[in-house]
């Protein structure tokens, strides 16, 4: 009699060793590790770890990170200076104003006085990086949003200087002028907008 068992590992044998031969990858374990690298932000219930600044109304429902109105920001419980930044977001209405800080102070009355800034606005201003000299491509920002309600992918990478914005897997903006600000706090901004948030996500780079 065969056990199963045996039968199973020569069946998994003879599938490596043909993937083997036509040079196919056959364990993941680089990718699984470089996720593992990546800590949430946000535990997709409270808003624990973050901070509402300046009257800032943003609540948690139904898994995400809601704003419907006023301003102020929401700031990130620890500083950070060079990272990846993963985040999922969409507009519930046109033309909504927000943005993502990046290595923010606290003073400021509404929003943070030093900080870089990546906008979150459903128009031609869309993924444009404030306070430093910014390299955005309009159109293929606008070709890769997608419309109100459906879900957009944030992936902001800065590094000493430079700071490029991936939008849904499309580098559309970038910047290598963020020398004056080393080290602050991440936050999203709260100006009227109606936006919710998920999945946000930090691999930190610094050395």
């Amino acid at each position: 009699m065969v056990h199963k068992r045996t039968v199973t590992q020569s069946l998994a044998a003879v599938a490596v060793a043909g993937l083997w031969l036509w040079g196919v990858p056959t364990v993941s374990w680089g990718v699984d590790k470089a996720e593992e690298e990546f800590v949430s932000l946000f535990d997709g219930k409270t808003l624990n770890g973050w901070h509402l600044m300046n009257g800032a109304k943003f609540v948690v429902e139904d898994g995400v990170i809601k704003h419907h109105e006023g301003h102020g920001w929401l700031r990130s419980d620890k500083k950070y200076g060079d990272f990846l930044l993963h985040l999922e977001f969409r507009f519930m209405k046109p033309k909504q104003d927000s943005g993502v800080f990046l290595r923010a102070g606290i003073e400021g009355k509404d929003w943070p006085d030093q900080k870089y800034e990546v906008q979150v606005e459903n128009t031609r201003r869309m993924a444009m990086i404030f306070n430093c000299k910014n390299d955005l491509n309009v159109e293929l920002t606008q070709k890769a949003l997608k419309p109100d309600g459906e879900w957009n992918e944030y992936d902001i990478k800065i590094v000493g200087p430079r700071i490029e914005v991936r939008l849904n897997g499309e580098l559309v903006s970038t910047t290598d002028t963020a020398d004056a600000l080393k080290l602050g706090y991440l936050g999203l901004q709260a100006e009227d907008g109606v936006h919710e948030y998920r999945n946000l996500r930090l691999k930190d780079l610094s050395k």
